[in-house]
């Protein structure tokens, strides 16, 4: 397990907020990989409450594995709530079950910009990229398309 994962999680479960770095490209335009110029950081506070449709949960996938992704819907079948996440520059979507999400993202800072999760603006951004994934669907299905008949062609 990564040591500073592992203890960003200690941290959560003693009921302390954290603030870390994030990598990768799934939360791509919100959130920027800590190797980049714009490099992003997220203030993520222990998850006490059930989580709702746009909130952005710090989930552990394997034990050496752990991601920010936003939901998308909320499950519950016989007791059991489960949440289906999705990264907002991704098409595939995964399924986690309530217990292995640990935090919540409530901030976002850019440099010295700061986003809160409450902010209007946000909200909106939320909303808009939420609606507006079946055309990044049809996008990314045209970007393979001719990236498929680029290669035959060429």
């Amino acid at each position: 397990m990564n040591k500073q994962y592992s203890n960003l999680r200690k941290e959560l479960e003693a009921g302390r907020s954290i603030i870390t770095f994030t990598t990768g490209v799934s939360m791509e335009p919100l959130l920027h990989d800590k190797r980049k110029k714009n490099a992003t950081s997220v203030l993520v506070v222990p998850a006490n409450s059930p989580l709702s449709v746009g909130d952005m949960p710090l989930v552990q996938i394997k034990e050496d594995t752990y991601m920010i992704h936003r939901v998308i819907e909320v499950l519950e079948k016989d007791g059991q709530v489960a949440y289906v996440t999705r990264g907002d520059n991704c098409i595939g979507c995964e399924q986690v079950k309530a217990s292995q999400v640990f935090g919540i993202v409530t901030e976002i800072y850019e440099g010295d910009k700061k986003i809160c999760v409450t902010d209007k603006k946000y909200l909106r951004y939320v909303k808009r990229r939420m609606r507006n994934y079946p055309f990044r669907v049809i996008w990314w299905r045209v970007r393979r398309l001719v990236s498929i008949i680029k290669r035959i062609l060429l």
